[in-house]
């Protein structure tokens, strides 16, 4: 009977750890730049709405990204982020942008629009 347990501990063990690593191989990478703002964009039907072009390429951090420009995903087609809180991360670029400010935007890989990746975060520093 402990030998029975011990084997079905260990199985159990086995496959929580292929799952694990299942999981693991479909995670997104994710980066950040330094950079100002050059432009930004509001389209009705393409790039997930809006977007913001850097001085700082996200492709030179993230290969696997469409190079200069990164989507806030403001029309909520990529069903990461309600469009309100898209647009408060789309208005700092704005800021940014009028104020010649630099921002920290981070982004990750698997969620794109049109190939450009998702920003999910934005500061705009001092």
């Amino acid at each position: 009977m402990r030998k029975l347990m011990l084997t079905l501990t260990l199985n159990m063990f086995a496959f929580t750890g292929a799952s694990l690593a299942l999981v693991g191989s479909t995670t997104a990478e994710t980066s950040y730049v330094f950079a100002h703002i050059k432009r930004t964009l509001v389209d009705a039907y393409s790039f997930g709405g809006c977007m913001a072009q850097l001085t700082e390429n996200p492709k030179s951090k993230l290969s696997s990204c469409k190079g200069g420009w990164l989507t806030f995903d403001c029309d909520e087609s990529l069903g990461d982020i309600d469009a309100v809180k898209a647009y408060r991360m789309f208005d700092q670029a704005q800021l940014a942008l009028a104020t010649g400010k630099k921002v920290r935007v981070d982004f990750r890989d698997d969620i794109k629009a049109d190939g450009y990746c998702f920003a999910y975060r934005i500061d705009v520093l001092r």
